[in-house]
């Protein structure tokens, strides 16, 4: 069974450290749904999620920014 994936760039409004993006990363990894996550290492305000969106929602990913304290939003891709 092959299942479709969709990006979104989710825009911080502030530049995310090391430490936090590391932390991030793991959690948006762990959702069920989602096959790759990475703050951009060149503008560290951006965080690029690949996932499944039959699985998952862009909302559910946003919430979970929104959750670690983050002010966000979605860009698509």
């Amino acid at each position: 069974m092959q299942t479709s994936q969709a990006n979104v760039v989710v825009d911080l409004k502030q530049v995310i450290s090391r430490k936090h993006g590391d932390e991030l990363e793991s959690e948006l990894g762990g959702i069920r749904g989602v096959s790759r996550v990475q703050v951009s290492p060149r503008a560290r305000r951006l965080v690029l999620v690949d996932y499944d969106p039959e699985t998952v929602n862009s909302q559910k990913i946003l919430g979970t920014v929104a959750r670690h304290g983050f002010d966000a939003r979605l860009i698509g891709m």
